[in-house]
């Protein structure tokens, strides 16, 4: 245009460019209705809704030019609408620009510091009738009224609403507001219309301050918004309360963005590019752009042909910075684009996400996706084990099952349980505590047999230091996870105590007894090999310590022992060096003593378990097949069954008691808690009755002191209660027992009562009855007990209570109370003796009267002797029986005399004769 004189009435020489203006539109009769055209396109379309926005940006850019960070302020005064900003004022170049329609004073080289100062985006103000600029360098006004009054020669009858309305300016004496560098003054329809502009400014606030760096203040209305920036991060407040925040990452000239709401990171749905004012292309990323990238001229779309790329740089810084807790509500995951800008923004910030290093690990660095391992569910106590030995592993806050698959589709490698336990099976040099640690922390990702599968290549510590792949055939002696140092089998592959987990049984791990692993034949086949026992002893001894150990089978008797001489022993052959089994053995027993040092090293109850003596030492067996146990006399035993034992439990070595030391021998045994219950039955029993004898007598023949029931007939003895069962029984046991009680009745220094004696006589009956012996086995007494008390060579026994009265007492022998013809017989033939009926015959007084047995005199006679019902009764009113011996003839004299020597009369109450007649006496005798 040339140079001219500024002219302080018209600063910006608007005069000279509304000349132009009017020349061209009166030369050409088309180029004011498409000045007026194009104006309308762009206010109506091109910049519609963007009033505001429009001049915050050319507000930013004057700030920026002033090189400050400026303030803008917008209020409604009736129909007007004030937007005041500092920064640069108005130049000449700026009024040229506005006035051009077309034209904007930025250089291109200052596309990234400036928005659209005074460029096309001002034509968003044509929206009003009348739009004043004032500012410090002077104030234009754009009047629709006056362009009609400047076109009304030429242009008569052209619609005022149809001219352009900001071609033609006019300088202006309104003034800036104070504390303002410029002011637009807008004058619209009418005071609602400004005040919706002004509430449409409200809502537009936020955003902006966000956009605009280059102003941190709006006031909308009265309505203040700061901007507070704070480093990785950006606070909006309203009237000096928060209002939005956000993190941001900054990277060549590109912002990122995301909300932070009560200090959490929420990601966005949907959102627009900026560039760096809301455009129309939408997007669909968790985080906000801010860049500067070539638009079109309505700032609406990008710049045909525009690389989009490069805005995705500082997305990797934005994920980094936010919490590792967080990071899934930032991490795009693939997904339909809402457009083409929005598909290659997608694209390139994955892109970007893929290669950048932002995953946070367990060792603390920060891992790219496609170097990263990620195994889901990862927790921080398994992350603490994992993080040593596998350091490409992501850390737990983003393994979570959602972020671990964002990962995934990062590029990220995904483990499962069947790849840590391959991962595993390399890692070497670990604690087994380490291991341990590391299965509790695995323990709850394996919720089904899917994932015990998976782990069945687990590497598992062995006690002897190998590793064992999987738990199948891996095996753990219960009690040894809880003692230290504990002892390596060598016959049974063991986990490593120190690396137990119960894990480890879900996964196939299997739990023995120490009584198993002791019983296992592996055990007995190294037993039997040529190396010494010294460490295999060691083990099996420090498993015998443990509580539930039980007692050793009896093959590991041969494990070999230290014994006090210096020899080594087989530990069933020695002894403890206090044990009291020394006071009771002969001289010459062939027991050692074991050496004091294995005493001090090992628990005593493994050494009595293993079957070093103390007390005297027991067998056990639950299938025995054969008496080869070892013990004395013991294929008698087994032979007196009928049927072969179910099972064996006795005491050894009985035989090897010193016959003087049984009494001392019985307290050991009864107070013993092993040998204690095996003296109530079985071998232990047998063998104790018939060959433990005191004073030269067995147990089997003496009684308890308390046992009064056969005292006389066998010696008392004082012996623990325990023992009290070996001692002389309610029956005899054997043949050799009854003729060894037969010969006691029969000793005639022994005083034995009638009472004693009569209970022993039933006892006999019984055990014969009973089939414990036969008749021919047993032998005969010298003599009988009888009822006087007596022994006699001449003893009858007494068959029926009535022959009580008429046979002497220093003869009879009564079988039991009442004495019974079948025990009477039974009796008789073990003493071999003849019953009373076949020593003596009965003549009976024939004076006596048949009387009915149902009558009342038969009834109390009967009821009185004890007789029940008999089929015929005769009643004596003195009932006399006269008795001789067998051989005798009480009628061979013809005056009816006989030996009186062998023949006598009694007077009875009660005889039966042998037709079964019953005869009473009226009166008792």
């Amino acid at each position: 245009m040339g140079s001219r004189q500024p002219d302080s009435a018209d600063p910006f020489g608007t005069a000279e460019l509304n000349d132009a203006t009017l020349t061209g539109w009166r030369t050409s009769s088309t180029r004011l209705a498409e000045d007026a055209a194009a104006e309308a396109e762009l206010l109506e379309i091109g910049y519609r809704d963007r009033l505001f926005t429009e001049l915050a940006a050319n507000a930013a850019d004057a700030a920026g030019t002033a090189g400050i960070v400026g303030r803008v302020c917008i209020w409604a005064d009736g129909a007007d609408v004030h937007v005041a900003n500092t920064g640069a004022p108005l130049t000449v170049a700026g009024v040229q620009s506005l006035t051009a329609l077309r034209v904007s004073p930025k250089h291109p080289d200052a596309e990234a510091t400036t928005v659209g100062r005074f460029g096309m985006g001002f034509r968003a103000t044509s929206l009003a009738s009348r739009v004043v600029i004032a500012s410090r360098s002077g104030s234009i006004v754009f009047d629709r009224q006056r362009t009609a009054a400047a076109v009304a020669d030429f242009a008569p009858d052209v619609d005022v609403e149809r001219l352009p309305a900001q071609r033609l300016a006019w300088p202006s004496d309104v003034e800036v507001s104070a504390g303002f560098d410029t002011e637009i003054i807008l004058t619209v329809a009418d005071p609602e219309a400004a005040a919706a502009l002004v509430a449409e400014s409200v809502d537009q606030a936020p955003d902006l301050l966000l956009e605009l760096e280059s102003i941190d203040e709006i006031d909308a209305g009265g309505t203040v918004f700061r901007r507070l920036d704070e480093g990785e991060s950006v606070r909006i407040t309203r009237d000096g309360h928060d209002h939005r925040a956000w993190l941001v990452a900054r990277s060549s000239g590109t912002r990122w963005l995301v909300p932070l709401h009560g200090g959490r990171v929420v990601g966005l749905e949907r959102d627009v590019l900026r560039s760096p004012t809301a455009t129309d292309i939408e997007l669909t990323l968790p985080a906000r752009v801010i860049t500067n990238l070539p638009l079109t001229p309505d700032r609406r779309d990008l710049h045909p042909g525009t690389d989009v790329a490069p805005a995705a740089a500082g997305y990797p810084e934005l994920v980094a910075l936010v919490p590792d807790d967080q990071k899934q509500a930032v991490i795009p995951p693939p997904a339909l684009a809402a457009g083409r800008v929005d598909g290659a923004l997608r694209h390139a910030v994955r892109a970007e996400l893929t290669r950048a290093r932002w995953v946070p690990s367990t060792t603390g660095e920060a891992l790219a996706p496609e170097r990263t391992w990620v195994f889901p569910g990862l927790t921080a106590d398994l992350a603490d084990l994992l993080g040593e030995v596998l350091e490409p592993l992501a850390h737990p806050d983003v393994s979570d099952r959602v972020t671990a698959s964002l990962l995934v589709g990062l590029g990220a490698r995904q483990l499962g349980l069947a790849d840590l336990a391959e991962l595993l099976s390399g890692v070497g040099g670990e604690d087994p505590t380490w291991w341990a640690r590391l299965y509790a922390a695995l323990s709850g990702s394996v919720v089904d047999s899917r994932d015990t599968e998976e782990l069945g290549a687990l590497p598992v510590p062995r006690a002897d230091g190998r590793m064992h792949v999987g738990c199948r055939g891996l095996f753990l002696v219960d009690g040894l996870d809880a003692i230290d140092d504990p002892p390596v089998l060598t016959w049974v592959p063991t986990v490593a105590p120190a690396a137990y987990d119960p894990l480890l049984e879900r996964l196939g791990l299997t739990r023995i007894t120490p009584a198993q692993a002791l019983d296992d034949p592996s055990l007995a086949a190294e037993l039997d090999g040529d190396n010494p026992h010294g460490n295999l002893a060691d083990v099996v001894l420090r498993l015998l310590s443990l509580p539930d150990a039980g007692p050793a089978p009896a093959a590991l008797g041969s494990l070999e022992l230290l014994g006090d001489d210096g020899e080594l022993w087989p530990a069933d052959e020695l002894l403890l060096p206090d044990s009291p089994l020394v006071e009771v053995l002969v001289e010459d027993s062939p027991f050692g003593t074991v050496a004091a040092s294995v005493v001090e090293k090992y628990d005593r109850r493994a050494l009595l378990r293993l079957g070093v003596g103390w007390g005297f030492s027991v067998v056990h067996d639950p299938g025995p097949v054969a008496p080869d146990h070892d013990l004395p006399d013991e294929g008698q035993w087994w032979d007196s069954h009928e049927v072969p034992p179910e099972e064996v439990h006795a005491v050894r070595d009985l035989d090897l008691v010193d016959p003087d030391r049984w009494s001392r021998a019985l307290s050991l045994l009864a107070t013993d808690e092993a040998t204690a219950p095996l003296l109530l039955g079985g071998y232990t029993r047998w063998w104790l009755r018939r060959y433990a004898e005191i004073d030269g007598t067995p147990l089997r023949h003496l009684r308890s002191v308390d046992n009064s029931a056969m005292r006389g007939l066998f010696d008392a003895i004082d012996v623990p209660d325990a023992a009290a069962g070996l001692l002389v029984g309610d029956l005899p046991d054997d043949a050799d027992d009854a003729s060894d009680w037969l010969s006691a009745l029969a000793d005639p220094d022994r005083a034995v009562e009638p009472g004693v004696a009569i209970r022993a006589h039933t006892a006999l009956v019984a055990g014969l009855t009973d089939g414990r012996y036969r008749v021919a086995d047993v032998e005969p007494p010298t003599g009988a007990r009888t009822l006087a008390g007596t022994v006699a060579g001449d003893a009858v026994v007494v068959p029926e209570p009535w022959w009580v009265a008429v046979v002497p007492h220093t003869r009879a022998v009564l079988p039991g109370l009442p004495p019974l013809p079948e025990a009477a017989a039974h009796l008789a033939e073990l003493l071999d003796v003849p019953i009373a009926s076949e020593a003596y015959q009965a003549l009976l007084d024939l004076a006596g009267e048949a009387v009915d047995p149902d009558s009342a005199e038969a009834v109390v006679l009967l009821a009185a002797s004890g007789m029940v019902g008999p089929r015929q009764v005769v009643l004596h009113d003195d009932l006399l029986v006269r008795i001789t011996d067998g051989d005798s003839d009480m009628e061979d004299a013809d005056d009816g005399s006989a030996d009186q020597d062998r023949v006598s009369s009694h007077r009875v109450p009660i005889w039966v004769d042998d037709t079964g007649t019953v005869h009473l006496a009226r009166s008792r005798p």
